[in-house]
């Protein structure tokens, strides 16, 4: 946090959820534009990813970028190099949030039952005919289904201006106020001249930014720089929209370098006539083997992003969706959106359901910027014939280069990628587990799951699942893309020193404890060096990691599905289910059979079938009668004197 008050936040881009929209309940119709965030299964709206869109048209770039940053107004200050100088406007915030929304990633995990399924079924005898329309057993329902073997089964189951003239190292291009910003447009030939400008004309640069000029300052780039007015709040800071002429669209990650979090997520929405791709960059794809959930039901997609893009050399992009440009809908599915009139009555309550349609726009109109992002996102969509989501994950350490995208003409179009796991599961037989410390071991590293420990391997202990660092790096907390506590190693020596050029930074581990472990103090950031035998949990109190004792080894760095050793635990089969009246149990196929161990095979007696059901006593009511002891008889009995009894009280009303 101290690093982003303190220092410049390059293309700091992050999804914004429009707040204040509700669900409608009249006619209960309508879904709100933006759900709640950051559920555990939904990384749709993320208020944690840097976000750019781009649109590319022939030699002109369109960027639309949605800073980040928190801490004082007064000390905020942005800046990014482009080509040349652009032109600037503000962008609807909005915007990226129905972006985020509508092209995130299809994620899901099926789980396998690995329980046993008992060898016995309920058998029962044919329910008698004994004539007059019928008979008086009872037929498969809805909701049930007759099987190979006779029984039912349970249908329900499954799961321009020179400053100083002459040879002065910054000539400035323009002065411009764009919403609530003050910005500046300039060129330099010297970076540490540069940032002394910027910080003599009230933008708070940290000294270490300099290095990290240098690359744009010798490509003969131009930045834009930017600070909010006097009295304006962090609320003022909006998109920025940047259109200026290059032939490709490029994030200045380097810079970024200088207060980025671990595993940073970086999305890019491309809008061009075709798709598009990373130039000089491998693109990875998502192992969906890997998807899984840990035993608290975390989805871990994005510790598989950042370990799949780790493995490809820490520079690997994926796209996440590619095709046609796509739109927000509302209302799917229900008359009350898109129409001349308000059919559903929704206008002027105080929600936005609507926001395409004149007659909610009032509503709309007082929730953020909705009808404007809405009518951004429809714009793009008209205006450009395809749509690329391509996202990485990277580390300060990571950010050594700048990633260019380029066309990617014929690549398939797949609409939202789709990522589906398949996890085995005992949880619903787990207490006929044979071995149950072996069970308790396996099932202890599934919490690995949704862990990624980078430069370190994933343990587990009586916490839950923690990272083991390698020599040279040590532990860090941070709040990862789904919104949730996590913990990672990074390198002990971090790339940007903040405290360069004399900047003073108060000591980060003051008051704090590792447990056995030591608090480090890395650039204004707590982290933890672990004691041998132990490892870092992500200990959701507090600021910084805690480090535990470990109690087994997975042997990886985590952010995988850790299930597949539960097929070989040995299982208790299970007791024969319970039969009604009038049945007994026949022998049927299974697919997983288990381990008999003495409560599973009914006694003989109970193999033996029970008497057939006769029809006697109240054969003269419809021709039928059965034996009240054999389940249809009482059906069928009930039936009869329901029926008697309706048609003695509706005589009256028809003489």
């Amino acid at each position: 946090m101290r690093a982003l008050q303190a220092a410049v936040a390059l293309v700091a881009a992050f999804s914004v959820t429009v707040a204040g929209i509700r669900v409608a309940d009249a006619c209960g119709c309508v879904s709100p534009p933006l759900p709640d965030p950051l559920g555990k299964k939904d990384y749709a709206v993320n208020q944690l990813a840097e976000q750019i869109i781009f649109e590319v048209e022939q030699n002109w770039i369109t960027a639309h970028v949605l800073i980040k940053y928190s801490g004082d107004p007064e000390k905020f200050a942005w800046i990014v190099p482009v080509a040349e100088a652009p032109e600037l406007s503000l962008s609807p915030v909005s915007a990226f949030g129905l972006l985020d929304k509508i092209t995130a990633p299809d994620v899901a995990v099926n789980v396998e039952d690995l329980c046993p399924v008992s060898e016995w079924a309920c058998q029962y005898h044919p329910a008698p005919d004994c004539g007059g329309g019928g008979g008086c057993g009872m037929a498969a329902s809805d909701g049930a289904s007759a099987d190979d073997d006779g029984f039912f089964a349970d249908a329900g189951a499954s799961s321009g201006n020179d400053a100083g003239g002459g040879g002065d190292p910054v000539t400035v291009i323009g002065t411009e106020v764009v919403g609530d910003y003050q910005t500046v447009t300039f060129r330099a030939s010297e970076a540490a001249a540069a940032a002394q400008w910027l910080r003599d004309n009230g933008f708070i640069v940290n000294p270490t930014t300099t290095a990290y000029m240098e690359p744009y300052v010798e490509a003969n780039m131009v930045f834009v720089a930017a600070k909010l007015v006097p009295g304006a709040s962090v609320n003022a800071i909006k998109p920025l929209r940047m259109r200026f002429r290059a032939p490709f669209p490029m994030i200045p990650l380097v810079l970024t370098a200088v207060a980025a979090e671990p595993h940073l997520t970086v999305t890019t929405f491309i809008y061009a006539n075709q798709p598009f791709r990373v130039m000089s960059h491998p693109m990875v794809t998502i192992d969906p083997a890997r998807i899984a959930e840990d035993r608290n039901g975390r989805n871990n997609y994005p510790m598989v992003l950042a370990r799949t893009v780790d493995e490809a050399g820490g520079d690997g992009f994926a796209v996440e969706y590619r095709g046609l440009p796509a739109r927000p809908e509302f209302g799917q599915g229900t008359p009350c959106c898109g129409g001349n009139w308000d059919v559903c009555g929704i206008a002027n309550n105080d929600q936005c359901e609507c926001p395409r349609d004149e007659f909610d726009a009032t509503d709309c109109g007082e929730i953020s910027d909705i009808l404007e992002g809405v009518a951004l996102v429809d714009d793009l969509a008209n205006r450009y014939q395809r749509l690329t989501r391509i996202t990485t994950r990277i580390s300060p350490e990571e950010m050594r280069f700048d990633p260019t995208f380029e066309a990617d003409a014929g690549a398939p179009l797949f609409g939202r990628l789709q990522a589906r796991g398949q996890q085995a599961s005992l949880d619903r037989c787990w207490t006929r587990v044979i071995d149950q410390n072996a069970y308790a071991e396996v099932d202890a590293k599934q919490d690995c799951a949704a862990t990624y420990c980078g430069a370190g391997m994933c343990v587990t202990t009586e916490s839950g699942a923690a990272c083991a660092c390698d020599a040279g790096f040590v532990a860090r907390r941070f709040l990862d893309l789904d919104g949730e506590q996590s913990v990672t190693c990074i390198p002990a020596t971090p790339p940007v020193d903040l405290g360069a050029g004399g900047l003073e930074l108060p000591d980060a581990c003051e008051g704090l404890d590792c447990g056995a472990g030591r608090c480090i103090d890395r650039n204004g950031t707590p982290v933890c060096e672990c004691n041998g035998g132990t490892a870092a949990i992500a200990n959701d109190n507090g600021t910084l990691p805690r480090c535990e004792p470990i109690l087994e080894l997975t042997r990886t760095v985590g952010a995988q599905d850790f299930s597949d050793p539960l097929r070989a635990l040995a299982v208790c089969a299970p007791p024969p289910p319970s039969c009604e009246a009038g049945g007994w149990y026949g022998k049927v196929t299974s697919p997983r059979v288990g381990v008999e161990c003495g409560d599973a095979t009914p006694s003989a007696a109970a193999q033996e079938p029970t008497p057939e059901p006769h029809c006697e006593g109240v054969r003269g009511i419809y021709g039928c009668g059965c034996r009240a002891d054999h389940p249809a008889g009482a059906l069928a009995l009930a039936w009869i004197v329901g029926f008697l009894l309706l048609r003695r009280r509706r005589r009256p009303e028809q003489a």
